[in-house]
This record gives structure tokens, C-alpha cells and sequence, in this order.
């Protein structure tokens, strides 16, 4: 029997669990968009923040599988030393911006 490629199959057969992001939403300051956007990528592979809409301040972070509580640890820091307002914006979905329906009263 050939060792070589023992386990071979059943390394195959074997499923892996789905990573998926994690997708959170905010408003902060405008000024602070770019500011943001780059300590996150100093974190290689931590997260993304895209714009949503500049005007409001609403940015959408997406969060690499097993980063989300360095990123609330950044994101509380921050606001900690008062270097950027930022405000959850909770329950929203990746679709609401393009509808209108998200943060329709609180923005």
C-alpha cells in the first residue's frame, strides 16, 4: 500500500466550516472617514471600511472571521482618546443603503 497518500481521501471528504465577514455599520464624523479607513488597514487583513455615504458619515466595515473583537478594541480606543466620534449604527443590512430604508429617522 502506498503511505504517500494515505488520509489523502478523507482529507477530501471532510468539510470545512464556511468563514464568512462580519458587516458593521456606523456614522462618524466625515473628517474621520480616511482617518479610520487607515488604521484599519494598518491591521493587515483586519477589515475594510467602505464609504456608504460621505455626506452622512455612514461607513460599513467588514471584519475578517475571528477579528471582530480587535476591531471593537481599535474602535473603542478611538473613542476613548476622543480621536473619532463613532456610532453603531445597529440592525442594518447590506442592501438597506441602495433602498433607502436604512437610519431613515436617526440620520
Amino acid at each position: 500500500m502506498d503511505q504517500r497518500n494515505s488520509g489523502g481521501a478523507a482529507d477530501r471528504r471532510r468539510s470545512a466550516w464556511p468563514l464568512q465577514t462580519t458587516r458593521r455599520f456606523y456614522r462618524i464624523d466625515r473628517r474621520d472617514i480616511s482617518y479610520l479607513r487607515f488604521i484599519l488597514e494598518a491591521y493587515d487583513g483586519m477589515a475594510v471600511l467602505t464609504t456608504r455615504d460621505a455626506a452622512k458619515g455612514i461607513v460599513r466595515i467588514t471584519i475578517a472571521p475571528g477579528c471582530e473583537m480587535l476591531v471593537d478594541d481599535v474602535i473603542s480606543a478611538l473613542a476613548r482618546a476622543e480621536e473619532i466620534f463613532i456610532e453603531p449604527l445597529p440592525g442594518e443590512d447590506a442592501n438597506a443603503f441602495s433602498t433607502g430604508r436604512a437610519c431613515a429617522d436617526s440620520i
